[in-house]
This record gives C-alpha cells, sequence and structure tokens, in this order.
C-alpha cells in the first residue's frame, strides 16, 4: 500500500507537508480544490487559496513526489483551464502532476461564489462531456472533439500533453462514476466507501475500461481517509490537540467535535488493519487527510503506516 497526504493552508504549509512526503518516501502530496472549507460561516471565513496556483509552484519547489488534485468540481471551470492548467503544471513539475476531476458536492461554496450549479444528473453529464474532451485533447487534439456540452476544433495544439498523464476520477457513487473511471480515467478515486463495497465498484471500472478498448490493469484504484491516530486513546487526545494548536480547547473536546461531524477514532493498529482490507479489495493508496494540519503529526503517520 501506497500513503500520501492531502493538504490545505497557506503555501509555507502546503511546501512544508510536500517536502514531508518526499523526506518519507511517500508516493504524493495532493491538494484539495475548494472555494470554501467547513460547514457553516463560522469556518467559512478560514483562509482558501487557489489550488492550481500552489500547485504550479509544488511543481518548481519539489523534485520526486506526485502533485494531485483531489479533486476539481467540473462545475468550477471550463474543460479548456484544466487541460492548459494541466498540460503546463505537469511541465513545469517535469511530469509529476495528476488532474483530479469530480462532479462537484459542496452547495453553499458554489452559492457563495455564485457558480453555476446544476443538479446532481446534469453535474455526471458535464463530467462525462469533460473527461472525453480532456482524454481526446490530451492523446489526440488534431482530431478535435464535440459533445453536447463541450467542444474543440481539431488542431495540433503546443505543448502537447506527456503521453502517459493521468486523469483521475474522484466518486463514491456505485454505477456512473467506476463507468466514467473505467472509460476515460488512469486513477478511480473513492471516498467514503467501506472495502466490501469496493470490489464491486472496481469490477463495473475494469468491465467500462474494457469496452472500450483500454487495459483494466492499468486503472489505479484509490482511496482518502481522514486520520489523526495514536497508540491508544488518550494518545489519539493528545494528537488532536497537537493537530488544533493555540485553539485552547482539550483534546477530549476537540473529539467530541470531530464525531458529532461523523469521524470515527482508531489506533494506529486498527487503521493499519483497515487499510489491509482496502488493499484486498484493490486499493493501492491511501490519501491521508486531516493529519497533514501538523507536519511533525503528519510525519509520525507515515513511518507508522508505511
Amino acid at each position: 500500500m501506497e500513503y500520501a497526504l492531502q493538504v490545505v493552508g497557506d503555501y509555507d504549509h502546503v511546501l512544508k507537508i510536500a517536502r514531508v512526503c518526499e523526506g518519507a518516501g511517500a508516493a504524493a502530496v495532493s491538494l484539495a480544490d475548494h472555494y470554501l472549507y467547513g460547514n457553516n460561516d463560522d469556518r467559512y471565513v478560514a483562509p482558501v487559496y487557489d489550488s492550481y496556483v500552489q500547485a504550479a509552484a509544488l511543481g518548481r519547489d519539489t523534485s520526486g513526489i506526485e502533485i494531485v488534485m483531489l479533486v476539481s468540481p467540473i462545475t468550477f471551470r471550463h474543460p479548456a483551464f484544466y487541460a492548459k492548467a494541466t498540460i503546463t503544471i505537469d511541465e513545469l513539475s517535469g511530469g509529476r502532476f495528476v488532474l483530479g476531476l469530480g462532479t462537484g458536492w459542496h452547495d453553499d461554496e458554489h452559492g457563495y461564489f455564485g457558480i453555476p450549479y446544476p443538479d446532481r444528473s446534469e453535474r455526471f453529464g458535464m463530467l462525462e462531456d469533460a473527461l472525453g474532451y480532456l482524454r481526446q485533447f490530451f492523446d489526440e487534439p488534431e482530431e478535435g472533439f464535440e459533445s453536447e456540452r463541450y467542444r474543440f476544433k481539431g488542431l495540433g495544439y503546443e505543448p502537447k500533453a506527456r503521453k502517459d498523464l493521468r486523469i483521475l476520477v474522484g466518486g463514491s457513487g456505485p454505477k456512473r462514476t467506476p463507468r466514467l473511471a473505467g472509460t476515460y480515467g488512469g486513477e478511480y478515486s473513492m471516498a467514503g466507501v467501506e472495502p466490501e463495497a469496493i470490489a464491486e465498484r472496481v469490477e463495473r471500472a475494469h468491465a467500462a475500461a474494457e469496452s472500450v478498448g483500454r487495459d483494466p490493469g492499468k486503472l489505479m484504484v484509490t482511496t482518502s481517509a481522514p486520520i489523526v491516530s495514536g497508540h491508544t486513546d488518550a494518545e489519539i487526545n493528545d494528537n488532536l490537540v497537537r493537530m488544533e494548536g493555540d485553539s485552547g480547547r482539550s483534546g477530549a473536546e476537540i473529539r467530541n467535535s470531530w464525531e458529532e461531524r461523523g469521524l470515527s477514532f482508531q489506533t494506529w493498529e486498527e487503521h493499519k488493519d483497515r487499510f489491509g482490507q482496502f488493499e484486498a479489495a484493490g486499493v493501492s493508496r491511501v490519501y491521508l487527510q486531516l493529519v497533514a494540519r501538523n507536519a511533525e503529526l503528519a510525519a509520525e503517520a507515515l513511518e507508522i503506516l508505511g
């Protein structure tokens, strides 16, 4: 199993976590493409930065790890932006950028910024059309592309995309997302899906790949997991205080607030067992979320799990 960290924050912190990943031999550092974090006005005022600008900077300031966008909502931008930004960041990084796309899910994020947010069915249609656009633009731009929602004229656009450039398709749904991942993606990433449900989704993705003449064995399967842990309950609480910094709250208070939002806490050994179940279901990489709020804690997590 490979491990990576997902990080948000100002660039100094993002770079620090990326270097933790490099130092620990992690597979990647991933960025979350959002305009708001959290679920209410009190949390929405936290600083939020543009993830594509940060990814470009990481391309110059790191040297070995993958830089993964996990994931961008198709509602935010036209696929032409994703095409050109991906090729540019990939070139800046020496071939280490992975574009991740999904349907989007944060209602307020769209409403607060005035971004159109059609219903789920339409967003899936937008995602499928965008994935077709991007796959064509990366592989054979001279042929052009036209769908219900997006099109580009065939031309020998420069610079060309790297031949093995990977598109990550992200989502937790049981039917449409696996089909899109198998049809267009090089990586299929799920969040909040239990190990026993992953295998059937992977099977659907593989079937979709075979149906369009792609090699299903080349589809990378990943998941993400919010994690702050310890060897004991007391250590978990101590690590929560380390994660949150100078909030003044006790570990028990922090833990209670996260449990109210649906996060469960396990020891490192329990996490290892759980990630072993993911691996048995076909997952080859876990993006660790939350723990990257503290660089020392993030480094410990990679050392213990790796």
